[in-house]
């Protein structure tokens, strides 16, 4: 019996094992990155920056550029829409496009300003589109042209951007999924992160002596029409991910009162509670910010060997992360009247009765909501002195 058994079960193995649709990878064009725009018609351009076969390991340390040893080429095609664009650019091309290893999409300022309901269509209905893909808008400029830049530290100049997002903006990766949750759902409004081509005058700076981009902050979306409204700085942009609950590091400076000089610490675990209440007819959002890490500088004359310096300089630092966390609160009901941040989902759980007799009109009455910002910062370490090294000890305050 089981000899039978087992001759069946490998019978099964046998003619059930690989892929009957198979395609080579040699047929197959790896697309990296995606740009989109639209031109003087309304057409949209899309471009993708696509993998040079066998020339990935010969570029050595130095990025993809345009010339001899490049990794990369860059293709276009138009359409009225997304489907006729793709299927225009595959007319470019002698391997059938592949996009499930793209990794980032960037999309042209007066493309996000127009509109970006076609785009995402097409991509999520797509079942070779990835959701985890990274999406930024390309403030002042064109995704075409960020297709074509290069980028020295990587050979594809598109892992460059998506690198540089997890490093400096503090934000966990898979934007375009974050997108799609966020234009679906009640009480929050979308975001993107920027991206900017570094330009001295109206040209693209010598790319061969800097990096070509760099990340430049958020993209507000309309809620309603998904069209992009505006951006906020790269340093508000962390201040928005710490309420958001998507930051993983970021650093707080403040001026100490009555010592001429500035203290910063490196907050490396972040976390943050937001409770809201009814009070009188009013919305408030009681938002708790908390944090720990490292003092990376000390311009001031305190020694912070003394337990009374650092009590001072924690407090100082906790008003200055509340005070900061406020001002982009205060930014977006006055200037943009957008939800970005997920108050109004908050309340969607904590009383879902109340919020559905005010969800259709949510960024209204977020707009007049008030908020109570707190912080608790914890200092686990001074570095390796109190006062500055340069400091006589008669200057020093213990």
């Amino acid at each position: 019996m089981y000899f039978k058994f087992g001759i069946a079960l490998l019978l099964i193995l046998v003619l059930t094992t690989g892929c009957w649709d198979q395609k080579e990878l040699s047929s197959r064009s790896i697309w990296i990155g995606s740009g989109f725009d639209r031109d003087g018609r309304g057409d949209i351009v899309l471009s993708g920056q696509i993998l040079i076969p066998g020339k990935q390991g010969q570029t050595g340390g130095k990025g993809g550029s345009s010339g001899n040893g490049t990794s990369h080429f860059v293709v276009s095609g138009m359409g009225k829409n997304v489907s006729q664009a793709a299927a225009d650019l595959q007319g470019s091309l002698s391997r059938e496009v592949f996009p499930s290893h793209r990794r980032v999409v960037f999309l042209g300022e007066q493309f996000a300003r127009d509109g970006v309901t076609d785009m995402l269509d097409e991509h999520s209905r797509n079942p070779l589109v990835r959701l985890r893909t990274d999406i930024f808008v390309v403030k002042d400029g064109t995704a075409r042209e960020l297709i074509q830049s290069t980028y020295p530290l990587e050979k594809i100049p598109a892992i460059g951007a998506y690198k540089e997002l997890e490093h400096t903006s503090g934000m966990k990766q898979a934007t375009f999924m974050r997108f799609l949750r966020a234009a679906s759902s009640d009480g929050v409004s979308p975001v993107l992160p920027v991206i900017s081509l570094n330009r001295k005058g109206n040209k693209i700076e010598d790319v061969t002596k800097q990096q070509s981009f760099r990340m430049n902050g958020i993209a507000i979306f309309d809620k309603k029409k998904l069209k992009l409204k505006g951006f906020i700085s790269q340093e508000e942009a962390l201040n928005v991910n710490w309420i958001t609950g998507v930051l993983n590091s970021t650093t707080v400076t403040t001026p100490i009162p009555k010592n001429q000089g500035r203290v910063s610490i490196h907050l490396s675990r972040i976390g943050r509670r937001i409770l809201p209440e009814n009070h009188n007819g009013k919305i408030v959002f009681h938002v708790k910010l908390t944090g720990k890490g490292v003092i990376r500088e000390n311009q001031t004359r305190l020694d912070l060997r003394s337990p009374t310096n650092v009590k001072l300089v924690k407090q100082a630092l906790e008003v200055e992360a509340a005070k900061e966390i406020k001002e982009i609160i205060l930014k977006m009901q006055n200037t943009y009247q957008e939800d970005i941040f997920g108050f109004g989902e908050t309340l969607h759980r904590k009383s879902p009765s109340a919020w559905k007799k005010i969800k259709d009109n949510w960024n209204n009455y977020f707009t007049a909501a008030e908020f109570d910002v707190k912080a608790e910062l914890t200092i686990t370490q001074i570095g390796l002195t109190g006062p500055g090294l340069y400091l006589r000890e008669e200057e020093t305050i213990k």
